[in-house]
């Protein structure tokens, strides 16, 4: 079996396959540093580049897609923009949407200036959502792409529509201020951005993109009663659509979510795939407790703690694979870490990592743990 076809029976069946072993790496001085810590030169290419990492480590790779860029596909009117400052466009029915922010501007941050801050902006968002279909041909090209990269190497994941997040065009302070102060907009912004997600879906699909996505927040940022309200109907909606097309729906949420797992509303979400269960700091998780309550038919994906993989030592880093293995013992698990691996993180850690996990998958059979 190709790393994608194992990927995808351990999914869909964990006896079909020996279990998975699947790190999440999107920055390209991970691969690059541990290719060459095995005397590996890389080469540039980062899907290329990734697939001969894994090939070595013997892992089942994990790659991501853009998903609201394609939605809003700003681009600089370089005849507006200045050195530091770029003004970025997007032609609608409605007219211009315009956005000013700094060329240098980090995406969903605090400090980041994202374009939807008033009512009008929201109509904006809403008219920009409603012509995705006219870029279908280009959006499909996007997705044809990928897979062509890929091939059977591993799996493709489509990136997260975020509706409650508005695609990443509001900041993250202004989120639950303009849920409240405008209910009824915000919401139309959130069906617009879910019915061009879909329209991207469709097309991801087509084209042999694996896993159709979303996330969200977790209890460091939002409430149960709010997460019911604002991600539930979406994420769930986006589940039922990937579930009547035959796929596969992935779930990522990297925060506080225990509670949200043991009161069973993880469950509830129609995802094949949960990632990451995260533990602390970053969540909230005790990995065993956590995995006794998801649904047994859900494959869980995570969850070995970044920092312990950045400063750790490979001893340390062996013994913690094989404490998450334990704790997963008889369950559907993708072994994995806690989210993206860290910049800066030495290669002969990952390395450590990879090597305990495919030996704690391979020792337990086909449901992840570890027999010792």
């Amino acid at each position: 079996m190709t790393p994608r076809a194992r990927f995808l029976a351990y999914v869909r069946d964990p006896h079909a396959s020996r279990g998975v072993v699947s790190p999440f790496l999107p920055h390209p001085t991970v691969v690059a540093s541990s290719l060459a810590a095995l005397g590996l030169p890389p080469e540039g290419d980062a899907v290329r580049d990734e697939i001969r990492l894994a090939r070595a480590l013997d892992y089942e790779p994990m790659f991501m897609t853009e998903c609201t860029s394609l939605i809003f596909n700003w681009r600089i009117d370089e005849s507006r923009s200045g050195t530091e400052r770029a003004l970025r466009v997007i032609e609608t029915a409605r007219g211009e949407w315009t956005r000013s922010s700094p060329r240098t501007d980090v995406p969903w941050s605090d400090q980041s200036e994202c374009p939807v801050r008033t009512v009008e902006d929201h109509a904006m968002l809403c008219a920009a959502c409603a012509q995705v279909g006219q870029r279908e041909a280009e959006i499909r090209d996007y997705f044809r792409r990928w897979r062509s990269a890929v091939g059977e190497e591993g799996v493709i994941v489509l990136g997260h529509p975020h509706p409650s997040w508005l695609g990443y065009q509001i900041n993250p302070s202004d989120i639950f201020f303009q849920w409240r102060d405008w209910p009824d907009v915000y919401r139309r912004s959130m069906e617009a951005l879910s019915e061009a997600s879909l329209l991207v879906m469709g097309a991801a699909m087509a084209e042999g993109i694996d896993f159709m996505s979303d996330s969200s927040y977790g209890l460091e940022m939002t409430s149960p009663a709010l997460f019911a309200a604002m991600d539930i109907p979406w994420i769930r909606r986006f589940a039922d659509w990937t579930h009547g097309r035959g796929g596969l729906f992935w779930y990522h949420n990297c925060g506080h979510t225990r509670r949200l797992i043991l009161d069973g509303t993880f469950n509830t979400l129609g995802a094949d795939v949960i990632e990451t269960v995260a533990p602390p700091p970053e969540g909230d998780n005790e990995l065993a407790e956590s995995r006794r309550a998801l649904d047994p038919r859900i494959c869980s994906k995570g969850n070995l703690n970044l920092r312990l993989l950045r400063d750790g030592t490979p001893e340390e880093i062996a013994a913690g694979v094989r404490a998450m293995a334990r704790a997963v013992r008889g369950s559907a698990h993708i072994l994995s870490t806690a989210d993206a691996v860290l910049e800066g993180t030495p290669p002969e850690n990952f390395i450590a990592f990879v090597r305990a996990a495919r030996a704690a998958a391979d020792g337990a059979g086909h449901h992840g743990g570890d027999p010792s």
